[in-house]
């Protein structure tokens, strides 16, 4: 059957384009002029959000190094020089009662070709600082360097050092709209501003998210009552990896709305500090890093009466499996 032909009305030579109108041809330059706009603010923004983060005083140029990919070490501040906005001062104490920074949180990820590999290691693994033991948690207050030769003696080199304080976390996780976390149980840390009284899945703001992370000695609400948590040495690990992955989730997500993107990058830029070979490029690789399958580093139980803990044998093979080695 012959299908007829449809009338060319409209239409040109093969070979031949139309002739654009007057209209057309304006709208195409005021199109162009906009995207030019357009380049410069993002480049402009791109340039001030640089320069609001802060930087670390350390080189690791001279450092062992990542050989297989590279590894990043990023390190949660307890500093009471400056606390989340509207927060309690008595929660906290006074920088004069809790002097210095410590590392509250330690989370490595280590990132190659094939996969990456994120874990976090308990604040109270005792290293050496000065030839003198002592827990990780304390090496921020002999300067960054100290933090990074305490994760070297565990087998863990360091390319690239992230660091965040107190206030800067809560203002990131407010940023992203909050978190959605999982409450199994009614939870409450008084000392460490925390109180979740629902259980099931509920989205926690910055505040909430940072009660999560310090929380030391929780209490669970039984038959009415307030009771001590079972003890769980790594409790405080474990939780920082769910919230830190929970927050990596909420800031992808962001990506889809630009005026959040656009927060999160401004409070985010404002509360981290890097070294001074890591720009904000490598910052936006890192932001989209998978980083589900967190665990916690192995280490042994609490010293007798202490909360410190020694590394052993089990230390030493979770970092080997994870490809990693601070040999020279």
């Amino acid at each position: 059957m012959t299908v007829p032909l449809e009338s060319d009305a409209g239409q040109v030579p093969p070979g031949r384009r139309p002739p654009r109108s007057g209209k057309t041809v304006r709208r195409w330059r005021i199109a162009l002029a906009l995207l030019a706009v357009l380049l410069v603010a993002l480049g402009a923004d791109a340039a001030v959000l640089a320069g609001r983060v802060g930087q670390i005083d350390i080189d690791l140029s001279g450092g062992p190094g990542d050989t297989d990919g590279r590894t990043w070490v990023l390190v949660g501040l307890d500093s009471r020089d400056r606390l989340p906005a509207g927060a309690d001062a008595t929660a906290f104490g006074t920088p004069d009662q809790v002097p210095g920074a410590r590392t509250d949180v330690i989370v490595v990820v280590h990132q190659t070709d094939a996969a990456t590999t994120v874990f976090s290691v308990p604040r109270d693994v005792v290293v050496r600082t000065d030839r003198r033991p002592g827990r990780l948690a304390l090496t921020w207050l002999s300067g960054p360097r100290a933090t990074v030769d305490g994760l070297c003696q565990l087998g863990i080199p360091t390319d690239h050092v992230v660091s965040v304080d107190l206030a800067g976390f809560a203002a990131v996780v407010d940023a992203a709209g909050g978190l959605d976390v999982d409450v199994p149980e009614p939870v409450r840390d008084p000392s460490a501003g925390l109180q979740l009284t629902r259980t099931g899945h509920q989205q926690v703001d910055g505040a909430t998210a940072l009660a999560l992370v310090r929380s030391r000695h929780p209490e669970h609400l039984v038959d009415g009552q307030w009771v001590p948590a079972p003890v769980d040495p790594d409790g405080r690990a474990t939780a920082a990896g769910t919230v830190l992955s929970a927050l990596m989730t909420q800031v992808r997500s962001a990506s889809l709305r630009p005026w959040r993107l656009q927060s999160v990058a401004w409070a985010a830029s404002g509360a981290l500090a890097t070294d001074p070979d890591t720009s904000t490029g490598d910052l936006a690789s890192l932001a989209r890093a998978e980083l589900d399958g967190l665990r916690v580093l192995p280490v042994g139980d609490p010293l007798g009466g202490t909360i410190a803990r020694l590394p052993t044998a089990d230390t030493r093979a979770a970092v080997a499996a994870a490809g990693l080695s601070c040999d020279p």
